[in-house]
C-alpha cells in the first residue's frame, strides 16, 4: 500500500507538468519546417543496485531492481520522461535489517551521437521515494524527494527499438529516522519510440514541363556528392509497393563523413516510384522511400535538421515504365549532398 500511495502521489504532482510542454509543442509544431518533431516512447528497465551506507561498513546491502517509463521526445536529442522503479528488498548482512524501496521519477535526458548509431546520454531529474525499514525490534516508513542522475550509451537494435546500458545514482534515500543511503545501479533498458523516423520534412515537389528538366532538378547548386540507389553494382532496387531498401553501408558511412567534414552542407533525399498504382498513392510511396533512407542517415549521426526529404512520385522516371527492368530502375532514391548558401 505504501508503494501505491507514493506512486499515486507522484503521478498527481507530475501529470500536470508533463501536459504543459506537450500541449505547448502541439500548438507550435509544424512538421513541414522540421524544427520540432514530437514523438512518444515507452520502455522497461532492469538492473542491480548497491547501496552506500555508513551504517553497513562491512557489507553494502544490494538488490535487483526493475522499472517502467514513458515520455516524449522534445527534440532529436532531448527527451522528458516519467517512470516507476521498484528497488527491491535489501538486507543487512550482520544486523537483520531489511529495507524495501520504490520510487517514481521524472527528468530530462540528452543523447549525443558519438559513432555511427551509438549515442551517449545523460539524465538528471527528481525521484519521489517510499521506504519501509524493519528490524527485529522496530519498523519505520518514510518518503521524500532525492535527485537522480544517469549516464549511459544507447543504440538501435531494431526499427524504433533502442537498447540502453547505463549507470544510475540516487543521492540520499531515507531520513534521519530511517537512515540514509545512496543508491548506485547498473541498468539495462529497452525503449520503443512511436513514429520517431516517420515525421520527416516533406517538400512539395515543383514539377517541370518535361522529364529532362525534372531530372536535372535533383542536382542542387554547389553539389559535393550525388548518389542514386539504382546505381548500386548489386542492382538493389525497391520492390513493387515497398518503401525499404538494404542500402550499402559504405554509402551511408561516406555520406555521413561528408556531412561531418562540411558543417554547412545539407543532404537532400528524393524518392521515386514507377507508374504502378495511382498517382496519389505513388506520391506517398515515394515520400516513404525517401523518409526510410533519411532515417538511416539520421541513425548514423546526420542531424535531422540537415536532411531535406522530398517525394516525386512517378513524375521523374529515368527509364521506360513499359518494361520490368525500366520500372525497377525508376523505383529509387536520389541522395545529394550540397553546400547550403
Amino acid at each position: 500500500m505504501t508503494i501505491m500511495r507514493s506512486f499515486n502521489k507522484f503521478c498527481t504532482l507530475t501529470s500536470g507538468l508533463l501536459l504543459v510542454p506537450a500541449i505547448g509543442f502541439a500548438k507550435v509544431t509544424d512538421y513541414s519546417s522540421n524544427d520540432f518533431n514530437i514523438s512518444y516512447f515507452v520502455g522497461a528497465e532492469t538492473g542491480y543496485q548497491v547501496s552506500s551506507d555508513t551504517d553497513y561498513p562491512y557489507s553494502d546491502p544490494h538488490s535487483p531492481l526493475a522499472g517502467i517509463y514513458g515520455g516524449i521526445n522534445l527534440t532529436d536529442r532531448l527527451s522528458w520522461d516519467l517512470g516507476y522503479q521498484y528497488l527491491g528488498e535489501m538486507t543487512g548482512a550482520y544486523n537483520s535489517i531489511r529495507i524495501e524501496t520504490s520510487l517514481a521519477r521524472t527528468g530530462l535526458r540528452y543523447a549525443y551521437p558519438v559513432y555511427k548509431q551509438l549515442s551517449v546520454y545523460g539524465y538528471a531529474g527528481a525521484a519521489y521515494w517510499s521506504l519501509d525499514k524493519s528490524s527485529p525490534n522496530a519498523q519505520y516508513s518514510d518518503n521524500g524527494f532525492s535527485p537522480i542522475y544517469k549516464l549511459g550509451v544507447t543504440a538501435p537494435i531494431a526499427k524504433d527499438l533502442y537498447l540502453d546500458l547505463g549507470y544510475q545514482y540516487i543521492d540520499g534515500i531515507g531520513s534521519q529516522q530511517t537512515g540514509e543511503f545512496d543508491s548506485h545501479s547498473a541498468l539495462l533498458g529497452l525503449t520503443y519510440h512511436f513514429g520517431r523516423s516517420e515525421k520527416q520534412q516533406v517538400i512539395i515537389p515543383v514539377i517541370k514541363s518535361n522529364e529532362e528538366e525534372c531530372e536535372s532538378e535533383m542536382i542542387e547548386p554547389h553539389t559535393i556528392y550525388h548518389y542514386s540507389t539504382q546505381l548500386s553494382k548489386e542492382m538493389k532496387t525497391f520492390g513493387v509497393d515497398k518503401s525499404e531498401l538494404s542500402l550499402q553501408q559504405k554509402e551511408i558511412v561516406h555520406i555521413t563523413q561528408l556531412m561531418s567534414d562540411n558543417p554547412t552542407a545539407k543532404v537532400k533525399v528524393i524518392g521515386h516510384t514507377d507508374t504502378s498504382g495511382s498517382e496519389a498513392y505513388n506520391q506517398k510511396l515515394s515520400e516513404k522511400r525517401a523518409q526510410y533512407i533519411a532515417a538511416k542517415l539520421e541513425n548514423n549521426g546526420v542531424e535531422r535538421d540537415r536532411i531535406l526529404v522530398e517525394g516525386k512520385g512517378e513524375m521523374a522516371p529515368i527509364a521506360s515504365n513499359e518494361t520490368v527492368e525500366g520500372r525497377a530502375l525508376n523505383r529509387r532514391v536520389d541522395i545529394t549532398v550540397f553546400i547550403s548558401e
